[in-house]
């Protein structure tokens, strides 16, 4: 697969760009050549990988959704060695095997959706809740856990796929059928994956993801397991702590988390004043990532509305109380999952040594 790219933009955008149509194209490679090692009814489903990232590698896609392809694709080969792998048992082989099909199927669905702004965040959910395959692979986590974690795994999947099918008037799928509910519950799934998480943790969170993602539309219980595992999830990041890093790295990776979570339209209110007049006269399409410039700057890249990859950079003691203001303390948690605790960590430098405040992030980062 040949990477292609526009012939204008930044040039740290257009490096960006592709460099993340090259890693497309390697994991491309890399389940094609798996193809002839994988049980025969893994074939279709390593197929179905390949052509999503073949089609995501359109200068179009969003390139939120095309690194939730990728992310996908990768956690899928990992788990494909472990299913080649003799000395796996044969219980673990049928659970990852499962798993792969409804990957695959949930990434080619999301990835057909007619509504760009959706098929990003489909595919950050499918990615996030793909995080479940590590799991299961690494054979050390209680079965209890596990089946919970697969349990939620496999409806978020399933939600995705019988959720694009159905359209804007879709009913019936699990997770409340909306890709914002789906979102919480990826993360979730994502938390509980993480190594920092601890053990009886990872076990609450697990249990409150199983029974959220189980809740169909109408569900009167569903704003209770909702909570649950919005709780579960802000007491379990808590108490990782905040870490210890430069502003400049906290900045980064809490923007970067921010661009997959928060809607872009959300982004593109609260960020109008910052980012260059040709960007708000264009209009944005994706935010996308940014880059530790300086100690006190980023390096922002976005797709605008004509499919121009750009970059600027923006001041972090302006970027990141804007990112507070479009992303309320009481949602970062089961927003952004661990990466909440690089924006606190942020905030909390800002108002320690700048005397900028951060909405109310410092307070959230002063209960941690």
């Amino acid at each position: 697969m040949t990477p292609t790219g526009p012939d204008d933009g930044g040039s740290a955008a257009i490096t960006a760009l592709k460099q993340q149509q090259t890693a497309a194209g390697s994991v491309a490679a890399d389940l094609d050549a798996k193809k002839n090692d994988v049980p025969e009814e893994l074939v279709p489903s390593v197929q179905q990988l390949t052509d999503v990232l073949q089609a995501v590698n359109d200068t179009q896609t969003p390139p939120q959704q095309r690194d939730g392809a990728v992310r996908s694709a990768q956690q899928v080969a990992s788990a494909l060695e472990v299913i080649d792998d003799p000395d796996t048992p044969a219980a673990v082989r049928d659970r990852l095997t499962g798993m792969v099909r409804q990957v695959a199927a949930a990434l080619t669905a999301a990835n057909a959706s007619e509504t760009p702004p959706e098929s990003g965040t489909l595919a950050v959910v499918v990615a996030r809740s793909a995080s479940v395959l590590g799991v299961v692979a690494g054979q050390d986590t209680p079965p209890d856990v596990e089946n919970d974690l697969v349990g939620a795994a496999n409806n978020v999947f399933s939600a995705v796929q019988e959720g694009t099918a159905n359209g804007e008037g879709r009913t019936g799928a699990a997770v409340g059928a909306q890709p914002a509910s789906q979102m919480v519950v990826a993360t979730g799934l994502e938390t509980a994956s993480n190594s920092n998480t601890s053990e009886d943790k990872r076990k609450g969170i697990a249990q409150s993801a199983h029974e959220a993602s189980a809740s169909e539309p109408g569900d009167p219980g569903a704003a209770d397991k909702k909570r649950r595992l919005e709780k579960a999830l802000k007491e379990a990041i808590s108490d990782q702590g905040l870490p210890d890093e430069p502003l400049g790295k906290a900045a980064e990776l809490c923007t970067n988390s921010v661009f997959q979570s928060v809607p872009d339209t959300t982004l593109a209110e609260y960020l109008q004043n910052l980012t260059p007049d040709t960007w708000d006269s264009e209009g944005v399409q994706d935010f996308w990532k940014s880059r530790e410039a300086r100690n006190d700057s980023l390096d922002v890249i976005a797709q605008l509305r004509n499919d121009k990859v750009d970059d600027t950079a923006l001041a972090i003691k302006q970027m990141i109380p804007q990112l507070a203001h479009s992303l309320p303390a009481n949602d970062i948690f089961s927003s952004l999952g661990v990466p909440a605790l690089h924006c606190l960590q942020a905030a909390m430098q800002l108002d320690q040594e700048a005397g900028v405040r951060a909405g109310n992030w410092v307070s959230a980062a002063q209960k941690v």
